[in-house]
């Protein structure tokens, strides 16, 4: 079983992005906010989860095992394939996921691509008692809250995304700036350690 790559970025086609690990071109397919913030040519290190079936091998590829285990607590949920659960993962890192679930928030969930209101209620009613064990950080939702109700990280998060860059890639990039800069520091601050991150 692949549990871990690590190599460098080659190129990205259809939601799939190529490592080049030792010579050999792994195909992972990445929530859509990793797509956007990979660079061709850079380093990436994917935590791996293989899907077999009959006719086929798809490698899941995420940035955190937080956001794997999410991922595939996920696809537990019946009529939650890969493809649904990836679409919940572009959108949200795995903290803000587990705070939604939670929390009930079926809007939140349904803000992903292919997630109707009836599959968000049966996401909601199935992991809200096995999310909290996961131990999943809740990182992620706490900042995602600030920004739903303004602050400073929701400055941040605006600035970076009139800069182009798409709300969730700029969500994970906010998260470990402040995470580095800690509490009370200035949004510019925050910006240029966030853009260090994407």
């Amino acid at each position: 079983m692949i549990y871990k790559l690590k190599g460098i970025i080659d190129f990205s086609c259809d939601g799939t992005l190529v490592i080049d690990v030792g010579g050999v071109g792994y195909g992972v397919v990445v929530p859509e906010s990793f797509l956007r913030s990979a660079a061709v040519g850079e380093s990436a290190q994917l935590f791996i989860e293989t899907a077999v079936r009959e006719d086929s091998i798809t490698l899941y590829g995420f940035a955190t095992p937080d956001d794997k285990a999410m991922f595939n607590l996920l696809t537990s949920v019946q009529g939650v394939g890969p493809k649904a659960a990836m679409a919940i993962m572009s959108v949200m890192p795995a903290g803000a996921a587990v705070q939604a679930i939670m929390s009930g928030n079926v809007g939140a969930l349904t803000s992903a691509n292919g997630i109707g209101a009836k599959s968000a209620g049966r996401i909601v009613a199935e992991l809200k008692e096995k999310v909290a064990k996961l131990g999943i950080s809740m990182a992620g939702a706490e900042i995602s809250r600030e920004a739903a109700s303004g602050g400073v990280a929701a400055d941040a998060i605006s600035a970076l995304a009139n800069m182009g860059y798409s709300r969730a890639s700029a969500l994970m990039a906010v998260e470990k700036a402040l995470l580095e800069t800690g509490e009370g520091a200035s949004l510019g601050e925050i910006i240029r350690a966030a853009l260090s991150r994407i």
